[in-house]
């Protein structure tokens, strides 16, 4: 990895986990974005714990499920942090 990218990635994580209070509305939208596809997994999760009958793959499926929902709600939490 480059030397000059260290610091930026670094900033992109510490945005992603802990948020921002001066982040720019273009990097909200990136945490919407990133909230609603781990949201999509927590849908998808729902919908293969109702329609499998195999208990592993339901135990998988909610696994995924809570997975998804913890960065789900982290990142919403960050887009609206002032």
């Amino acid at each position: 990895m480059r030397p000059d990218l260290l610091p930026k990635s670094r900033s992109v994580d510490e945005l992603l986990w802990n948020g921002d209070r001066r982040a720019t509305p273009i990097q909200r939208a990136a945490l919407v974005l990133y909230s609603l596809m781990f949201l999509f997994v927590v849908f998808l999760s729902i919908v293969v714990w109702i329609k499998n009958d195999y208990w592993i793959i339901r135990a998988f499926a909610v696994f995924m499920g809570a997975v998804g929902a913890v960065f789900s709600i982290r990142f919403a939490r960050n887009i609206f942090r002032h």
